[in-house]
């Protein structure tokens, strides 16, 4: 009787470890395959650091090298298409004016909220004729752009 007692435990040892042995090595092989996937996307991770360090290390600092500036009149449906170009030009002039500080600024540098706050609001006047300027979209970039829209003044006059 002993010894069948042993028996029937050795073989329920057996039939347990088999069992265990199939439940577990499903989940074992997927565990193992999804490791060699992270190891494999470390790896590639890994390659992208080093470029990204070997680029950084050679990478230059840019700085603004220009400014192009681009002026539209809004709403000057009243005014002649001669004094709409002529305001726009002169206009865009002094919007490059103001911007000169600009050039030579290093761009991760620029605070480029600012660059839109140094026009935004202004009025000026050209040829007698009032207008408020509002910014559309700057890119600041080498050759930072900015867009601009005129809007005349009511009165055509700039307040004294």
């Amino acid at each position: 009787m002993k010894t069948r007692l042993v028996a029937a435990f050795l073989v329920g040892m057996l039939v347990g470890g088999a069992v265990v042995n199939v439940l577990l090595g499903r989940q074992v092989d997927r565990i193992t395959l999804l490791n060699n996937s992270l190891k494999d996307a470390l790896a590639s991770r890994e390659d992208e650091v080093k470029q990204l360090q070997q680029s950084l290390a050679t990478h230059r600092i840019e700085k603004i090298t220009g400014v192009e500036v681009y002026v539209s009149i809004a709403g000057g449906k009243d005014i002649p298409e001669l004094d709409q170009t002529k305001g726009r030009l002169t206009m865009e002039g002094m919007v490059r004016e103001w911007l000169q500080p600009l050039l030579g600024q290093e761009i991760d540098r620029l605070d480029h909220q600012l660059v839109s706050q140094v026009v935004d609001g202004r009025q000026v006047n050209v040829d007698g004729r009032g207008y408020v300027l509002r910014v559309k979209l700057v890119v600041v970039a080498a050759k930072t752009k900015i867009y601009v829209s005129a809007y005349p003044l009511k009165n055509g006059l700039l307040p004294q």
